[in-house]
């Protein structure tokens, strides 16, 4: 009877030790708009996703939460987190959890974006008197309160029984999109909003880690129709502001037909991001996955052009072009200011009237959202009135150096570029209220011309001269 006793006795610690000696299930959220609901469909899903999944559970709670976990099941379209999902799945080897809660056309600021659509908005006012969105946006508006009651649904019923516990490891976010109307507004709504998420993850866990719980997310591609410039520099001055907060840069990622949602290839590109940044962190166990970056066709790649280019915009111009633009009704005499382009330029485009080239300004291209932001003034300059405005100057060369004389046409205001990575800034860059010579030298380790892509910072800027030269500095 003795040795029985011992034996069920040892037979109990085995299996505490084992249950003890399991490591913690991974849980990982994905959350946002549209890129990280998913757009493409399956037909040009990675060929390994149609297996499917063997170790993940997974819980939707965008518009219902019951706690539970089930088999994920692909419906018409993928997204990226179900690439990276994949990719954990690989490298762990054993049951994890995805907590998912996404919605296309959302924002963040209340207002961004039509009315019948829930929110991120987590503003301590609004978000104390605002219910979770459940599928019904008159009983509910807060995408975010969906999100983080859903996690403490998931934990309550099924993650706080698991024997050997769970481990919280990132969000993982996409979004931004549709708050380029308000993207004033976004620095501190995306801060609140991650420290909201954290705080209510944390009341749940009570892990100290989570205070700080990693936030992943990508920035919007600069070729969608939806990007906005300022949206973009929110989201990197809350990376440097807030620990365990991370970019990844998706400014060239191929977009479908709509030139709003990732494409297939642009989808598994996404997903292996995620998932090596994941890896690099520590949060998951395994090797990065090797990643190409697919090709995106762009308006400059059959371009033909000298190493050395200039644009006067301050000296004599064609006088056909300013009876052109006379004639084009679709530039419109603004005041004294010149003629101003009445419409927007959802790609990249250079600037036409009457359906040619507008001579002094061939070879650069514009891309803006909105009418009414690209102004010339014959002999004069020509005038970005807005921050939303991008410009692409084509096919610079390691070595070579960039100058662009520039004026703001209001109090502190200036020219910035969105392709640093290739840059060295010598001089100017920043806001300034007078005349500033602009100059960026491009990279030596920079292996074929790149284009190089600029906007207005903090408003309209008045641009004199363009100067693509040798480097003589």
């Amino acid at each position: 009877m003795k040795m029985c006793k011992n034996f069920i006795m040892a037979y109990i610690l085995f299996v505490y030790a084992q249950v003890f000696a399991q490591e913690q299930a991974s849980v990982f959220i994905t959350a946002g708009q549209s890129n990280a609901d998913g757009r493409e469909t399956i037909e040009f899903m990675p060929s390994y996703l149609k297996n499917g999944y063997k170790y993940l559970h997974f819980a939707n709670v965008t518009s219902a939460s019951d706690g539970r976990f089930s088999e994920f099941n692909f419906g018409k379209r993928f997204a990226f987190s179900d690439v990276t999902n994949y990719f954990i799945e690989k490298a762990l080897e054993n049951d994890f959890y995805v907590i998912k809660c996404a919605y296309g056309g959302t924002s963040i600021t209340p207002g961004a974006t039509y009315g019948h659509l829930p929110v991120w908005y987590a503003g301590k006012d609004w978000i104390s008197v605002n219910q979770a969105y459940r599928g019904n946006i008159d009983e509910g508006k807060s995408l975010t309160l969906a999100l983080t009651e859903g996690f403490r649904d998931c934990a309550n019923v099924t993650l706080s029984k698991l024997p050997q516990g769970y481990d919280v490891k990132a969000i993982m976010w996409h979004q931004g999109e549709s708050d380029r109307r308000k993207a004033g507004d976004y620095y501190r709504n995306f801060k609140d909003m991650i420290c909201f998420m954290r705080e209510q993850i944390y009341s749940v866990t009570g892990d100290e880690k989570d205070k700080t719980l990693p936030f992943i997310f990508g920035t919007v591609p600069h070729g969608s129709k939806q990007y906005s410039a300022r949206v973009e520099e929110a989201q990197l001055r809350v990376a440097k502001e807030l620990s365990n907060v991370y970019a990844i840069n998706l400014k060239d990622v191929s977009l479908r037909s709509d030139a709003l949602h990732f494409d297939g290839l642009g989808t598994e590109y996404v997903g292996k991001l995620m998932f090596n940044k994941l890896v690099e962190l520590g949060l998951v166990e395994g090797k990065v996955v090797k990643v190409e970056k697919p090709h995106v066709s762009s308006v400059t790649d059959n371009i033909k052009i000298d190493a050395e280019r200039q644009w006067y915009f301050n000296t004599k111009w064609d006088d056909k072009t300013s009876v052109e633009l006379q004639e084009d009704n679709t530039w419109v005499e603004f005041k004294s200011m010149g003629y101003r382009f009445e419409k927007p330029l959802a790609s990249w485009q250079e600037l036409k009237h009457n359906g040619k080239k507008v001579k002094e300004t061939e070879g650069l291209f514009f891309k803006c959202p909105t009418a009414n932001r690209i102004i010339l003034k014959p002999n004069k300059y020509l005038c970005l009135y807005s921050d939303n405005i991008s410009m692409i100057v084509p096919k610079v060369s390691a070595g070579q150096t960039i100058a662009i004389t520039t004026k703001s046409a209001k109090g502190m205001r200036g020219l910035t570029s969105d392709s640093m990575e290739y840059l060295e800034l010598v001089n100017g860059g920043v806001p300034a209220e007078g005349k500033v010579t602009n100059v960026w030298k491009v990279k030596d380790e920079v292996k074929e011309p790149v284009d190089l892509s600029f906007h207005p910072l903090g408003g309209g800027i008045y641009i004199y001269s363009i100067e693509i030269t040798l480097a003589n500095i």
